[in-house]
């Protein structure tokens, strides 16, 4: 079991590190000369960058280090349906033909799911966040600079965070099905998990007048109730074969 987990994390990373350096180091002629990596952090500065602020350098590694990340995050974007899938077949031994049929029913809903959750995080709670924080540097006086590691990897933390979030409804819907929690549980439970929303929000956008941290709770709200619902929908179902 040990031997096959370890098989199961190298494949991971190998796939991984392969997309990785595909985007880090791939040219053709179709993209100028430049690398995938490159152009996507060209179109998250046309994207995200508020008018009249600066990216800037900070050591020779800083550059390097920023494709890197934007790499691995792309690598880790188009790899999720694949690591999903992995993870199904290394569970599969473990589990009866019944929660064989729901894990591997989660598999398209969960991946629609998550490049959901990137989508809606790139075109409305970054931009808003961009938006909304550096007006206070120019309130205050200050030269809006922005360090292009600390660019990169905030962006790619609300985008990746955000894509995670949205796989709530699939958790709920499983973990009932399989028995572990009670569909009843979702139903009695909601205002608390209406506060972790809450909380959860605040933390991954640093947008300290709370408006992203609306936006986002609403759609988690809303899959919450989804979630809810479907839990309720397959108590005591099989998934048919």
């Amino acid at each position: 079991m040990l031997q096959e987990f370890k098989n199961f994390i190298k494949n991971i990373l190998f796939w991984c590190g392969v997309m990785a350096g595909l985007s880090l180091l791939f040219f053709l002629p179709l993209f100028a000369g430049r690398s995938p990596s490159v152009l996507v952090f060209e179109a998250l500065k046309r994207d995200f960058l508020p008018p009249g602020v600066e990216l800037v350098v900070t050591n020779p590694l800083t550059a390097f280090l920023a494709q890197v990340t934007v790499s691995l995050a792309l690598a880790f974007i188009f790899s999720f349906p694949f690591m999903l899938w992995r993870a199904m077949r290394y569970l599969s031994p473990a589990l009866f033909d019944k929660e064989k049929r729901a894990v591997a029913w989660v598999l398209i809903p969960s991946s629609a799911l998550f490049f959901a959750g990137c989508a809606f995080a790139y075109l409305f709670i970054i931009p808003s966040t961009f938006a909304l924080l550096y007006p206070f540097a120019a309130s205050l006086g200050a030269i809006p600079f922005f360090q292009v590691g600390e660019f990169v990897q905030l962006i790619f933390a609300i985008l990746l965070a955000t894509g995670v979030l949205f796989l709530l409804p699939v958790g709920m819907a499983l973990l009932s099905f399989l028995g572990l929690i009670e569909p009843g549980f979702w139903r009695r439970n909601w205002r608390y998990s209406l506060m972790l929303f809450l909380i959860f929000s605040a933390i991954i956008t640093p947008d300290g007048t709370g408006i992203t941290m609306i936006m986002l709770s609403v759609p988690l709200i809303t899959l919450y109730g989804i979630g809810m619902f479907s839990a309720v929908r397959i108590e005591g179902r099989d998934i048919k074969k």
